[in-house]
């Protein structure tokens, strides 16, 4: 399967302009570069996509750092990660050196090491987001499919890679069901099973790590789908003891979207909506497990009082 005609048609020019000279210098090292995960997915899927996400076998931060022309914002560069973000114009391209990794325990940071393009996909976590686009002049446009993601888009289906998936990282539990939701997809059995069969490895999570996911899920178009769908399979009782969301409150937050809200202020009226079922001892549970903001807190205590007042 090839897409190139697909590509040049996707891209803006800025970013078309910016992966040719990442793979022109690519090349020249006799590396190999790839877009991958959601770039690939949404450009099957026809929808647009903000974030280019391309892997090297090489030195990513090395062709970073190359292809930057002058009066153009340096490269980030986190050379212990081996990764880097480009800007140029309207393009925004993170360039990441290929790598396995492993779990040395459930909900650890994995472990990484240099690897290849079949390695790297193999961690990814579901087979929606573990496809490859060859960037290189040859092969420009292959897709690399080693999972068969393109065959589970196709049907709707969110996959994970491998039975211990939501062991390794139960962040991936969160993101799933923002997958389902966003694309109007369901998961596939066996992946299901295993979701259910894992929700206590929530707790094996750092409460940062769920909040950073919670808000993403605010970010969605129509989070109360997501969330509704988290409650429903107990993921958000699994958080935190007590939390749900419930029909009013999907209600409630698709009223809130259509206020103008500052990027800060919907994620703090989301959380309020969220959590206005807790008492006083449920807010203090949720506040440490997440380490929301005190602020975050507050607004929360706020609307569970303006809750109980209401009936008056």
């Amino acid at each position: 399967m090839n897409l190139s005609a697909e590509l040049d048609r996707w891209m803006d020019p800025d970013t078309h302009r910016l992966l040719q000279r990442i793979a022109s210098e690519a090349a020249e090292r006799d590396s190999r570069v790839f877009l991958v995960g959601g770039p690939v997915r949404d450009l099957i899927l026809g929808r647009s996509c903000l974030d280019m996400d391309v892997v090297v076998q090489g030195d990513a931060p090395s062709i970073a750092a190359a292809v930057a022309a002058p009066g153009e914002p340096a490269p980030v560069v986190h050379p212990e990660f081996g990764t880097a973000t480009l800007l140029s114009g309207a393009a925004r391209i993170d360039l990441v050196t290929a790598r396995a990794e492993s779990y040395e325990r459930p909900g650890a940071l994995p472990a990484v090491r240099p690897g290849d393009i079949k390695q790297d996909l193999a961690r990814r976590d579901f087979t929606l987001n573990a496809m490859a686009l060859e960037l290189g002049a040859g092969r420009r446009g292959d897709v690399l499919d080693p999972h068969g993601g393109r065959d589970d888009l196709a049907h709707g289906l969110v996959r994970v890679l491998h039975g211990r998936s939501f062991q390794d990282d139960a962040t991936r539990m969160l993101r799933g069901v923002r997958y389902e939701q966003r694309f109007g997809f369901v998961f596939e059995p066996r992946t299901l099973d295993l979701l259910l069969r894992d929700r206590s490895y929530l707790d094996t999570i750092s409460g940062d790590r769920l909040r950073h996911e919670f808000e993403r899920t605010f970010e969605e178009d129509e989070p109360e789908g997501a969330l509704q769908r988290l409650d429903a399979l107990r993921l958000l009782d699994s958080t935190c003891p007590g939390l749900c969301f419930g029909v009013e409150q999907a209600s409630a937050m698709a009223l809130a979207r259509r206020e103008r809200l500052t990027p800060s202020q919907r994620r703090s009226v989301c959380w309020c909506v969220l959590a206005w079922g807790l008492d006083t001892s449920g807010i203090e549970s949720l506040r440490a497990r997440l380490n929301l903001r005190r602020s975050v807190a507050d607004d929360i205590a706020d609307t569970v009082a303006l809750t109980q007042l209401e009936p008056l």
